[in-house]
């Protein structure tokens, strides 16, 4: 029998530890690990914030997205469930999606915010994105705790 697994992407926010919660509990009904997928966003490493530092290297960005998912992995282990810390570089809905793909995953459940304003309108989306490419039936979960499942 092939093991369960739901891919729980963060990037560090609290909308990430929201769904993380949602799909910690979804990972107990159906006897899933818990792939804690954290994604170091190249798109980073070309821009620079106004009044700040330059752009941050790839090393940079991985170094942060493995902190995220060291983070939820762990959470996820102190509820009693089996978690992977998954980390890639490149772009957050493409990794998410094929990752995905990759593992067989029975779903994801993500966070239906986190950038928000400029940042949000320039990359659109993460979680739009990976509703509409993702091999696998996706939940999303709202900042208040809300599930809808794409």
């Amino acid at each position: 029998m092939t093991q369960n697994s739901i891919i729980i992407p963060t990037d560090g926010s609290e909308y990430a530890m929201s769904a993380a919660e949602v799909g910690f509990g979804l990972a107990e009904d159906l006897d899933a690990t818990v792939h804690a997928l954290s994604v170091g966003d190249t798109s980073l490493t070309h821009r620079s914030s106004i009044g700040g530092s330059g752009p941050m290297t790839e090393d940079d960005v991985a170094e942060r997205a493995s902190e995220w998912a060291s983070e939820l992995a762990d959470a996820a282990e102190a509820e009693g469930l089996d978690a992977a810390v998954v980390v890639r570089t490149g772009t957050p809905a493409e990794e998410i999606s094929n990752y995905a793909d990759e593992i067989g995953a029975n779903m994801v459940v993500i966070g239906t915010a986190g950038r928000s304003g400029f940042e949000k309108t320039v990359l659109g989306s993460v979680t739009d994105k990976v509703i509409r490419t993702a091999p696998v039936p996706v939940v999303t979960v709202q900042p208040d705790g809300t599930i809808d499942a794409a």
